[in-house]
């Protein structure tokens, strides 16, 4: 493959392009949003998905990722605005709205749960300095109000938490049990049912034709402990006693710090699976086991013990396992069932979310020169389906980048825009 990161031309007609189509997927949503009265006022946000228009939690945080760095003037703050201003009258914040404002699924739905790193967005717009006087003490109350109601809410009595296969973000990703179809592990004792009333009433007319044949997957989810769930939680915390330490807030930051320990004790306790040298989900006494982006985000976390890190490092660096050509797969390559990297959508497919995650948390645990190989594999993926379509897609094959995969997205920037913008800045190659 072409070492596109290595020529610094090249590199900035990337960003450059990249930037081009932000821009002007965030004017069409200008456009539109004004012939919309909403619910209530909103700001300016860039296009980040959303059925019929609307707007994700997860997506936006990561569009702040590489936003950071965008030169120019971009909505950065207003995005996280934007979910701040449509909260829950309890403070909880969830995963999807309409353009109007108005929340896509009822707040008790796992649907609801996103993964809750509104408060690292924060952090990372604070850190490039993009971030307004005062903010931080505006926002810590609502952040720490939304973490209250997530933990009250989606915490099992085991100390993990759980979600589903569109609240992770993570859709298709098979979490049940091997050996169980969707609908025995929909049947399993403990979960809560997928039904209509997982969506709002203004949502439901238009989506729960559509939902209803994938109820069954998205039945399963209170039965396990979600270990990228409980591990968003805890580095939620880390980030919540980050701005607490700023804002002189000595109580609160220890607090958000013991419980980030409370959390990692109790994924360590029970997600940890040794013969396969990774994380994963909590079922029963034991784990389900299944090798998924899920696992990433224990390094990222600093859950994980610094053997047990050692061991999911090592499974990046497998080829058999993480380590594919194009990036690192949502599901490991040597899934006997599961690994579909041109025709799934999460299944076997690299994400920008993931992808950045998973690098993001080998430099937290100081594996800097191998994460600068992996993100430079990663990019030049990209920069050769941009050279050959002129476009950023929603995700990328692992395994080629001669033309887009099925069921990839163009022009998603979004945070198809994180290979583009962010890693070369933070690599060194601009």
């Amino acid at each position: 493959m072409k070492d596109y990161a290595s020529d610094k031309d090249f590199v900035r007609r990337f960003r450059d392009g990249a930037l081009e189509i932000a821009r002007r997927k965030m004017d069409d949503v200008a456009r539109e949003q004004a012939k919309i009265e909403t619910a209530v006022p909103l700001g300016p946000r860039m296009a980040t998905g959303g059925h019929f228009g609307g707007f994700f939690l997860w997506d936006t945080a990561f569009a702040v990722s590489w936003g950071r760095y965008a030169p120019g003037d971009w909505p950065l703050a207003s995005m996280l605005d934007n979910f701040y201003a449509v909260a829950e009258p309890d403070g909880f914040i969830g995963r999807e709205f309409t353009p109007r404002g108005t929340p896509v699924w009822s707040p008790f739905s796992p649907i609801a749960f996103a993964p809750p790193i509104l408060a690292w967005a924060e952090c990372l717009l604070a850190g490039a300095g993009r971030a307004p006087a005062g903010r931080a003490a505006a926002a810590y109350p609502k952040l720490k109000r939304h973490h209250e109601v997530c933990r009250a809410r989606f915490r099992r009595p085991d100390g993990l938490y759980f979600s589903d296969g569109f609240g992770c973000g993570m859709d298709d990703i098979p979490r049940h049990p091997r050996g169980l179809t969707p609908a025995q592990a929909a049947a399993v004792p403990g979960g809560i049912r997928c039904t209509a009333e997982c969506l709002n009433p203004e949502s439901r007319e238009r989506i729960w034709s559509w939902l209803s044949k994938m109820a069954d997957h998205l039945s399963w989810n209170r039965q396990a402990g979600w270990i990228d769930l409980s591990c968003q939680m805890a580095l939620d915390a880390l980030h919540l006693a980050e701005i607490a330490d700023g804002l002189g807030l000595a109580a609160d930051a220890a607090a958000w710090r013991a419980e980030h320990a409370e959390i990692a004790a109790a994924v360590n306790a029970l997600c940890w699976d040794e013969a396969l040298g990774f994380y994963c989900d909590a079922w029963e006494g034991g784990t389900i086991r299944r090798k998924t982006a899920a696992g990433f985000w224990a390094l990222l976390s600093r859950v994980a013990t610094p053997e047990r890190a050692a061991r999911v490092v090592a499974a990046l660096k497998d080829p058999a396992q993480f380590d594919r050509p194009c990036g690192f797969p949502a599901v490991s390559a040597d899934d006997p069932e599961d690994y579909e990297p041109e025709t799934a959508y999460w299944r076997g497919v690299v994400w920008p979310p993931t992808e950045y995650a998973a690098l993001l948390g080998l430099l937290a645990w100081g594996e800097r020169d191998f994460a600068e190989a992996a993100a430079r594999r990663y990019y030049n993926a990209n920069a050769a389906l941009w050279e050959k379509t002129g476009t950023v897609f929603e995700n990328n094959s692992p395994e080629q980048c001669e033309r887009p995969k099925e069921r990839s997205g163009p022009d998603f920037c979004g945070w198809g825009a994180i290979a583009p913008v962010a890693l070369p800045v933070e690599f060194g190659w601009i």
